[in-house]
């Protein structure tokens, strides 16, 4: 498994500045990111994936980012976008084999592919609608259908970018579960922030595009929050609330 490291990371659109200086994620950590709608959480997954492009150095493995050929990139990280599509009619079960396109040997999926995709698909509760095409599915039963498509690929590095959203409840502490439990590096911009606590074990806090905070669970405290957030912060016996300051 590969370690990410950062440095002197920057992206700039229009009046848009996202500045990284350092960062160090060891495999195997749950990392959320935290912060307000425009804070750059999406923008720093573009940028750790390729998508953007910015000014510093990315290292997967001690390996430039740069370096790396694209159909490499396949074997280090997977991606789930905030927003996903699919154009032509597949199923639901033809999408999610295409998580294993980067193992695929020759023109054909082998068998081991096709149950490493079932399996998928009974994780995310997905093997009653395997047959239905993609289109025709809710906003949530979309939602999940890439999340298995993405935990399909094996990648050692799993991006998520907001993995709840248009979830209910159960599908989201199901999925909260799942991706905390597995091996991989899970980083995700999360909305949720008493589910981020619960769930993951180290929190980016971004604001306007600066990095105020890297912490661990017991260091995710209110003030911390009532800082990147701008409302106020409290701790209860289980949960954070929030008012407008």
């Amino acid at each position: 498994m590969a370690e990410l490291r950062v440095e002197n990371l920057q992206f700039r659109r229009g009046e848009f500045n996202l500045r990284l200086d350092d960062l160090i994620i060891q495999p195997g950590e749950k990392v959320a990111i935290l912060g307000e709608n425009g804070s750059g959480k999406s923008t720093l997954l573009q940028l750790l994936c390729g998508v953007l492009h910015g000014t510093g150095k990315i290292f997967y493995g001690g390996r430039s980012l740069q370096k790396i050929p694209v159909a490499e990139r396949a074997h280090l990280f997977s991606l789930l976008p905030q927003f996903s599509e699919v154009i032509f009619p597949f199923s639901v079960e033809e999408v999610v084999l295409f998580g294993r396109f980067p193992h695929r040997q020759g023109n054909s999926f082998s068998e081991a592919d096709k149950q490493l995709s079932k399996q998928q698909l009974e994780q995310l509760d997905l093997l009653q609608l395997r047959r239905r095409q993609f289109n025709q599915l809710s906003g949530g039963e979309k939602r999940r259908v890439m999340l298995a498509r993405v935990l399909n690929q094996q990648a050692p590095i799993i991006y998520l970018d907001e993995p709840n959203a248009s979830l209910d409840i159960r599908h989201t502490l199901e999925i909260f579960e799942l991706i905390s439990g597995r091996e991989q590096t899970v980083i995700a911009p999360v909305h949720d922030i008493n589910l981020a606590e619960r769930f993951f074990n180290r929190f980016l806090l971004l604001k306007q595009g600066k990095l105020l905070a890297d912490v661990s669970r017991d260091q995710l405290t209110p003030q911390r929050l009532t800082e990147t957030f701008d409302v106020q912060v409290t701790s209860g016996a289980a949960a954070f609330t929030f008012c407008h300051q």
